[in-house]
């Protein structure tokens, strides 16, 4: 990992860790939404081999708050946000993609947020994320996959889980997670750390950004397997053989009981239901594809040496 500083960590309040995978053209425009602001800095965190490292380049040599963070070839998102909390500088992180640019106003909210609402026991807070109006049927169908408990109609409250695609977190708190790190910033692990440590997590309606899809079908899919492959290594490892059997073995049932599960989830709030029908294919695809990468992460568990996290 790479990256370079002129600041005094003590100067910057909130880093913005911006994950670009697949959405590169639009980190000119991303930036744009956020002007230069006393106390905040943006890390641009991408794949070493990402094509447009150049460009991105081109952009931090114009803005003084910008910094470029360079993780391993062929990085996911996951492990770009824990490159992004290693060489952040403010006590709080923010973890935003390129598919999701802030709404006006996004960063006075979160200035607002971890300077003066934030408790001694927040650990994070999580937004919302508004469906793209003019979304096809693939954009369509990764928002409803991703994003459908993230929706503008979920009150202010405390929550126990919430997506890292808008949220802002307590960096010291990611930090002590020190055996999740090597992995990457895969949220659901930590967000079970806080909560068993005694954090609260707190869902705002108000602090949005706009989905707006980038990937391919094919591009996404793929995703997801390599998503859903990380998923199911870590639910898998550290059980005892006997089980890991069992979930191998069981793993052909996960799309039935996954597809139920998130129709069900989809068809509850009315906002949601109009674009369904429109995107369903690609919605059941995708899903799919995070079934297959599951059981292939269950059989590296299976694999890998007894003692030995894979």
């Amino acid at each position: 990992m790479n990256h370079s500083s002129d600041k005094a960590a003590s100067d910057i309040v909130l880093s913005l860790a911006v994950g670009v995978q697949g959405a590169q053209s639009d980190v000119g425009a991303f930036l744009d939404i956020l002007p230069p602001e006393t106390g905040v800095e943006i890390l641009i965190c991408h794949a070493s081999d990402d094509p447009q490292v150049s460009a991105f380049e081109r952009l931090a040599e114009t803005r003084a708050d910008l910094r470029l963070v360079a993780g391993a070839p062929g990085a996911l998102i996951p492990e770009m946000w824990r490159d992004g909390f290693l060489a952040a500088q403010g006590m709080w992180v923010a973890t935003l993609t390129s598919h999701c640019p802030p709404s006006t106003g996004w960063l006075a909210r979160a200035l607002l947020l971890v300077g003066t609402e934030a408790g001694k026991q927040h650990a994070a807070f999580g937004g919302t994320i508004l469906a793209d109006p003019d979304a096809d049927p693939v954009g369509r169908g990764v928002h409803l996959l991703r994003y459908a408990d993230a929706g503008p109609e979920r009150a202010r409250a405390h929550v126990s889980d919430l997506s890292a695609d808008n949220a802002l977190y307590r960096r010291d708190a990611v930090v002590a997670c020190s055996d999740l790190l090597p992995d990457g910033f895969w949220e659901p692990n930590y967000h079970r750390r806080f909560l068993s440590a005694g954090f609260v997590m707190e869902h705002i309606p108000d602090l949005t950004v706009v989905h707006k899809n980038r990937y391919t079908a094919a591009e996404f899919r793929q995703q997801r397997r390599w998503h859903g492959r990380v998923f199911g290594r870590h639910r898998s490892a550290g059980r005892p053989r006997w089980m890991q059997w069992v979930m191998v073995l069981a793993a052909p049932a996960a799309f039935p009981v996954f597809a139920f599960k998130q129709t069900r989830k989809v068809l509850s709030h009315p906002e949601l239901r109009s674009g369904f029908l429109g995107a369903a294919l690609p919605f059941y695809g995708f899903l799919a594809s995070w079934c297959l990468g599951e059981a292939c992460g269950y059989g590296d568990a299976l694999r890998a040496p007894r003692g030995k996290n894979p």
